[in-house]
């Protein structure tokens, strides 16, 4: 991760990156764009930007329906 203060500023705000879930998530970037793609991970597309960010709690409920403990 490149920037502890700016990762916590974002879990303070209970989204994260699409790169930051791959990271939490040990999955690719691409991996995560595919489960966006397919329905799998919720996320919501930033009109400024057009960017992804995805919940926290998509995150957890995510590792629960695919068990990766």
């Amino acid at each position: 991760m490149k920037n502890n203060s700016s990762l916590l500023t974002k879990l303070e705000r209970k989204v994260v990156t699409i790169a930051e879930a791959a990271s939490m998530l040990a999955l690719t970037p691409l991996t995560i764009r595919r489960a966006i793609k397919s329905g799998k991970i919720k996320a919501m597309q930033m009109q400024s930007n057009g960017r992804y960010r995805i919940l926290i709690e998509e995150i957890d409920a995510f590792i629960q329906r695919n068990s990766l403990n």
